[in-house]
């Protein structure tokens, strides 16, 4: 800290002391008080003020020296507090503290943005491992030359739908706000959903059943198609034979819609249910399954909250398996 600049911080008091020995000398005139009275009140006055002064620009000057000398030194400034003193002065106190709670929240933003990818790495690296799955597949096929047409496009839609899901993953995770709310058609996007993944369903034998789905919700259709794709991915992958099933039902209630998603699979297991929108969690159906990821409810999830929806699930190990999503009602859009 420069003299000069604490000289002129203080130029305001120094204007006031100089008119308040002038008062002082002209009152002692006026009094008639002896000219070493008043002349020695004056020189006390400047004397006590410059030590005052002195010793504060000392404090300062070792405060905000040491501040800017670990500044021009840290590769990390965001880490200064960690290597600055609390000051004595007050105002040193008070910029301290405020800088300290900048630093804080900006160390905990950096933690999650580390852990974020972090999580993201692994994803990544796991999302590749399955998706070399249905490339390797398809090389096979290639080389062979011996194509069944059935399975190839099999392949292509697990290729499409892991592509898809990273997509989303990303825009799970993102601040930003990358969604349209308008009103769907909900039976419509749940046949654009099944036609979508009619090679896997028919392939499957699946069993499709609808009830009461031709209502109108407030949403990003697009969003919850991949949501339905999600669920119904799950159903295939989990599905029990001989006669693997799944459902659409949709109850209204006071202007909300649910939209229930049922299957007659393996079911999960009780202790795993309270567990399955974590990230990257398979449970124990996860060691039956050797394509569980544990990401797909995860991020819709994700969505749901985004979106202002609600998503639960609700299982029975070896009988079914009801994911439901419950949309609220917004006058605005209808």
């Amino acid at each position: 800290m420069r003299r000069r600049d604490f000289l002129k911080e203080k130029a305001g008091w120094i204007v006031i002391l100089l008119l308040q020995m002038l008062l002082m000398i002209l009152i002692g005139l006026a009094l008639g008080v002896h000219a070493f009275f008043w002349g020695s009140a004056v020189f006390l006055e400047m004397v006590v003020l410059t030590v005052m002064w002195v010793c504060e620009y000392q404090k300062k000057n070792d405060f905000y020296g040491e501040l800017f000398q670990n500044l021009e030194e840290l590769d990390k400034k965001y880490l200064i507090t960690e290597m600055v003193r609390r000051p004595e002065f007050l105002e040193g106190q008070l910029f301290y503290d405020a800088l300290y709670e900048i630093d804080k929240s900006m160390n905990e933003r950096v933690g999650d943005m580390g852990r974020l990818v972090g999580e993201f790495k692994d994803y990544v690296e796991m999302w590749i491992h399955e998706i070399k799955i249905p490339i390797s597949a398809l090389s096979l096929m290639n080389y062979n030359e011996k194509i069944d047409v059935g399975s190839y496009r099999r392949q292509v839609a697990k290729i499409s739908q892991y592509v898809e899901q990273i997509l989303y993953y990303v825009r799970a995770d993102a601040p930003q706000k990358d969604y349209l709310m308008k009103k769907c058609r909900l039976d419509q996007l749940i046949n654009e959903v099944l036609l979508e993944h009619k090679e896997e369903l028919i392939g499957s034998h699946f069993k499709i059943e609808k009830e009461n789905t031709e209502v109108i919700v407030v949403s990003d259709a697009k969003w919850i198609k991949f949501m339905l794709g999600q669920i119904i991915n799950n159903s295939v992958k989990y599905q029990k034979s001989p006669r693997p099933y799944i459902g659409f039902f949709v109850e209204e209630d006071s202007g909300v819609v649910r939209l229930s998603v049922e299957d007659h699979g393996i079911g999960i297991c009780a202790g795993d249910i309270r567990r399955v929108f974590e990230k990257s969690f398979t449970g124990e159906n996860g060691r039956k399954v050797a394509e569980s990821t544990g990401m797909g409810l995860y991020i819709c999830h994700k969505m749901c909250e985004k979106l202002g929806h609600r998503i639960w699930l609700e299982s029975e190990e070896g009988n079914y398996t009801r994911v439901t999503i419950e949309f609220g009602q917004d006058d605005y859009y209808l």
